[in-house]
This record gives structure tokens, sequence and C-alpha cells, in this order.
């Protein structure tokens, strides 16, 4: 039976919750814990909380919003921005995240995902990737470059 699940998807920037289109044009919305408490508490499944900027910004995920968003709501988290090392997914499963996403960092070291699967278990790696068709072919798109794939 295929049940429906509600996964809000936080994007944060500059510790503000944003929203634009393919991440131009972007809109300040509102506090992340005011926004995850608001979620948790009218019947979100899981939450998914994105520093949009910390790859792009050559910068480690910022923890304090994201360990205040953890202690607030009480729903898997999944996290993601700027992780680049198993030292990255420490830092923030120590801040109270139950999974992490990785994105740009495991298409620079694909090791990554293996290695934080065997630490961590399968069940806490997430592998996000950004995908658009680009001239009829779809192109994965990541801090510092892109790579075309399939027709």
């Amino acid at each position: 039976m295929i049940t429906k699940r509600i996964i809000p998807c936080l994007d944060v920037k500059n510790a503000r919750v944003v929203k634009g289109t393919n991440f131009k044009g972007l809109a300040d919305v509102e506090d992340p814990v005011t926004l995850a408490r608001y979620y948790s508490d009218n019947g979100a499944d899981e939450l998914v909380f994105y520093d949009i900027t910390a790859s792009s910004e050559g910068r480690a995920l910022f923890t304090d919003i994201l360990t205040e968003v953890a202690r607030t709501i009480f729903i898997p988290l999944t996290v993601g921005g700027g992780i680049n090392s198993l030292a990255d997914f420490d830092r923030v499963l120590k801040c109270g995240a139950d999974k992490v996403s990785v994105n740009s960092g495991a298409i620079r070291n694909p090791a990554l995902i293996g290695e934080a699967a065997k630490r961590y278990g399968d069940q806490c790696v997430v592998l996000s990737v950004d995908i658009k068709r680009v001239g009829g072919k779809f192109t994965v798109f990541f801090q510092g470059g892109q790579r075309k794939h399939g027709a």
C-alpha cells in the first residue's frame, strides 16, 4: 500500500528560510526554527533542512540554527549543505540530524557515500542531485561545475 508522506524542505540562506525558482529570485519567508515548529506541529512526517549557500560560499553548514531546529521538532530531520567529509557528517549528526544529505561533496568524492554509510548506516545517508534538462540531455549541476549524463 502506498502511503503519502509530507516532507517539507526548508532552504536556508543567511539564517532565514527563502523561496525562489531554481535558486534565483530568493525571497525571505520565515525564521527556520519557527517554520520547522509549524510543520512539525501540523503533521509533517519529516523535515529537510538545506543550507543552500554553504557549498558555494566554501564554508561548513551553520550549526547554531540547526541545533535549535532539532531541539524544537519531534520528527525525523534530514540536513544538507556544505557536506564534504565524514567530519561534516559527524558535526550535523551531533547537532540532532537523523539523516545527512550530500550533493556536491559526493560528486567531488563519490567514495564519501560508501564511507558514510559504513560508519553511520545506510539509513543515515541521502544523496541529493540537482538535475536539469539542457539541450535535450539531463545535466547534473553541482558547486564548482556541471557534468552531463544520459539522454
